[in-house]
């Protein structure tokens, strides 16, 4: 949800910052994906060899997420997304700070800005009226829910929201909405009409869930009847409102046997439902969630950008999540979102944000676009104050890469669906790595650092550059600009 998060990212970071004196060799990256590569993986360097070994790539103790101790048995115990949604990029909007008027409407406007972005849902923070009881902030979080089946008239109707739904549809955009099933509002009628669905503490007393969310008081999901009454309330939005899927915040805090229940309500009404947890645990895929949150990779790239040395650990999240768990689990990837600094706001040359976009949307996964992350907003939206993302002042050079790279995302199968290899060393200061499937290769470079770079790709001889559709000669190795990429289809 809010700060918690916040803070365990910002600790990761910390730990990547201060752990890069020291680094231990992962296994061999050629064995995360060979299953899916039809050819051997090139062999790289950043120096002139003949016929380097295959490489490896850097990773910690710190950096990369420790082993979990439940692993994959077999692909039946994982629900896969619906195909639509493997791979899509997930635009998120807090309708408040979206437009100057805050409000569904204008937003319903803008719909057709996002589809010629690219991307292929809209996911909202939570639309419904806010608390005023123990309040943060002049305007409230949106995470303090008064009524789950209504809708904040600060932001329109129920009219406004189905407005929205349809035009969003008709754009071929899915929609999906925040769930916030783990705690309510203070002034939400519910405490007051069934004060048993709510935690006491040993005075009698309904408590918020941490010491630090104290706008909120703590459901008790022991209670039967809670169970179905939110049940019914998805159940609502998605009959109702036709909505394509929910985003589950605070999802571990709710017990799994609630949310396989939820599951099998929502995909009786809607097979094709995208549920995505707000979670990394194994248990929250076997509760019925196909989607769940990398908390790791956003603060390994971002130590990436402040200490260039620290560049291949960028990946060792992902590279350790393969050796865990195989290709069976969906991540959603993300480098800001609503409870995380702006990745713009970063210390380091405006340049470096294409590489940034490149990492994001060359990654397994869901990558999560945050609004105004697209053209380089530096201002994190504030939950519970007035704030508006200004556009008007975005970098529209930005918004074409991130355009260019999300169109080079759907068209090719690679980039969308296919497993990732690292091919970088760690004494190397750019990411060099192949995403496959069992019909198409991809080799992505992407330049950490603002002095031009080169690697030799061993036997590759040619390619072609996905960015141009040009062929390319690869004998000589690849070269790239400061902060550039290349992104190029191997035999």
């Amino acid at each position: 949800m809010r700060s918690v998060r916040w803070f365990s990212g910002m600790m990761a970071l910390l730990v990547l910052l201060a752990g890069c004196g020291e680094a231990a060799v992962a296994p061999p990256a050629a064995t995360t994906a060979a299953s899916a590569s039809p050819a051997p993986s090139p062999t790289t360097s950043a120096t002139a060899t003949t016929s380097p070994p295959t490489p490896t790539i850097a990773a910690t103790s710190t950096s990369a997420p420790a082993i979990e101790t439940e692993t994959a048995q077999a692909s039946s115990e994982f629900n896969l997304p619906p195909e639509w949604a493997r791979g899509a990029t997930i635009y998120q909007i807090f309708v408040r700070t979206f437009t100057p008027e805050g409000t569904i409407a204008a937003a319903t406007a803008r719909l057709p800005e996002i589809r010629d972005l690219g991307a292929e849902v809209v996911y909202l923070l939570p639309i419904h009226p806010i608390g005023a009881e123990r309040r943060k902030g002049s305007l409230g979080s949106p995470y303090s829910v008064r009524d789950y089946r209504a809708i904040d008239p600060a932001l329109g109707t129920a009219d406004d929201f189905r407005a929205f739904v349809e035009q969003a549809h008709s754009l071929d955009l899915r929609v999906m909405l925040d769930l916030v099933a783990n705690h309510s509002a203070w002034d939400n009628p519910l405490i007051t009409e069934h004060p048993d669905w709510y935690m006491h503490n040993a005075a009698g007393e309904i408590v918020p869930p941490n010491a630090d969310w104290t706008d909120v008081a703590d459901l008790d999901y022991a209670n039967a009847d809670l169970r179905r009454y939110m049940i019914e309330t998805s159940l609502y939005w998605v009959n109702e409102f036709g909505i394509d899927g929910f985003r589950a915040d605070a999802a571990e805090q709710v017990p799994t046997d609630f949310w396989r229940a939820w599951r099998e309500a929502l995909k009786a009404a809607n097979p094709e439902l995208l549920l995505l947890s707000e979670s990394d645990v194994p248990a929250m895929y076997r509760a019925g969630f196909e989607v769940a949150y990398d908390w790791n990779t956003q603060p390994a790239f971002t130590a990436a950008l402040l200490n260039p040395k620290l560049t291949q650990r960028a990946l060792a999240p992902i590279v350790a999540e393969q050796r865990r768990a195989g290709d069976q689990r969906w991540r959603m990837r993300y480098l800001e979102n609503h409870d995380q600094e702006r990745i713009a706001s970063v210390p380091t040359p405006k340049v470096a944000r294409r590489a940034a976009a490149a990492f994001l949307l060359t990654l397994p996964g869901l990558p999560l676009i945050y609004a105004g992350q697209e053209v380089g907003a530096t201002e994190r939206p504030s939950l519970f104050e007035p704030n508006t993302v200004n556009f008007a002042r975005g970098d529209e050079n930005l918004r074409a890469i991130y355009a260019e790279l999300i169109k080079l995302r759907r068209e090719n199968p690679a980039l969308r669906e296919g497993t990732l290899t690292p091919l970088s060393t760690d004494d190397q200061q750019f990411l060099l790595f192949e995403r496959a499937t069992a019909e198409q290769r991809v080799l992505v470079f992407i330049n950490m650092q603002i002095k031009p770079e080169y690697a030799e790709l061993g036997d590759l001889t040619e390619g072609r550059n996905l960015q141009t559709g040009e062929t390319v000669d690869l004998s000589r190795g690849l070269s790239v600009e400061g902060y550039g990429y290349r992104l190029i289809e191997i035999p």
